[in-house]
């Protein structure tokens, strides 16, 4: 069983990061060409950010080379990430449920990298009585404590969150549940863990050096191996589920939100649009001088469907 217990973590890193990769694959893959969502401020535009201008404010600006400030991206997406900062300007009522939820999810994996530095440098020599592995031991106990009860806290808000408003009620469906569900149940677990061990740290460690040296030792308590099973589900959820946006943000803003190449001067998006414009849709909205018909995109964007209609 101990054997068993110690396969499915293996099982749950290796899923993880190959749904993960096959998530990311299929949306290079399948994703058309997005239309541009206009939305200024882009932070790459540097100092016209401040005021929410761009690039095409310039006289003749398609004749000039593009001057991208690529750490304007990197300090919107941190600032994105680690502090949900668009929930927090356009709705508070959610960020102040949202928010402790990802922190506490921050506050762990944090945690779980700290830890798998710590081991690496131990299996290679680090003593374990060593001021940094005793660091690393307190700092992991906090992250732990603070990580799970703010993962239990935000995830069972934005379960009341969902059901109290009947806007996001309509459109709440088990999956949902199930995912924020199953984060409180590992956070509940996680907790219980702490309160119960002498050290979390301890186990943490223990798990963490078994797993890399592939020494099956049993674990001994069982509150931190429900809690580890249930992390292991998790694992195999997040890149199938909406979690999956965990692993997304980087191109659902990088390439959609703030993807504002010109086609003019974008080979890639310039070899995409003949195929894109095969497509066929089938419409029958009046502005689009849609009868119900399939057309192809490049009949529709050459059709005024304000022309009157020429007589039988």
């Amino acid at each position: 069983m101990t054997t068993l217990f110690y396969l499915l973590g293996y099982l749950a890193v290796i899923g993880f990061v190959a749904l993960a990769y096959m998530k990311i694959k299929s949306y290079y893959k399948a994703s058309p060409l997005h239309v541009r969502w206009e939305l200024y401020p882009v932070p790459h535009e540097g100092a016209k950010a401040q005021y929410g201008g761009s690039f095409m404010e310039e006289k003749e600006w398609w004749t000039k080379p593009r001057h991208i400030e690529h750490m304007g991206d990197i300090m919107g997406i941190f600032k994105e990430v680690l502090f949900l900062h668009a929930t927090f300007e356009h709705n508070l009522k959610l960020w102040v449920r949202t928010y402790p939820f990802h922190l506490g999810m921050y506050l762990l994996m944090g945690g779980v990298i700290i830890l798998l530095g710590g081991t690496v440098l131990e299996i290679f020599g680090l003593s374990p009585d060593s001021w940094l592995m005793t660091v690393i031991g307190n700092v992991l106990n906090a992250c732990a404590l603070a990580g799970n009860f703010c993962i239990i806290v935000g995830g069972c808000a934005l379960i009341q969150r969902r059901l109290a408003d009947p806007g996001l009620r309509r459109y709440s469906t088990k999956e949902h549940y199930l995912n924020l569900g199953s984060f409180v149940v590992f956070g509940v677990f996680g907790l219980l863990a702490w309160l119960a061990n002498p050290s979390f740290y301890s186990l943490a460690h223990d798990f963490m050096h078994n797993l890399l040296t592939f020494n099956f030792a049993c674990l001994n308590s069982t509150l931190f191996c429900l809690h580890l099973l249930v992390g292991f589900l998790l694992m195999i959820l997040i890149p199938v589920t909406n979690m999956g946006h965990l692993i997304m943000k980087y191109w659902m803003y990088h390439d959609i939100r703030w993807g504002d190449s010109p086609t003019a001067q974008d080979e890639k998006n310039q070899g995409k649009i003949p195929d894109i414009l095969q497509y066929k849709t089938t419409w029958a909205a009046a502005h689009i001088a849609g009868d119900g018909q399939a057309k192809t995109w490049l009949e529709v964007a050459t059709t005024n469907p304000a022309a009157p209609k020429k007589e039988d």
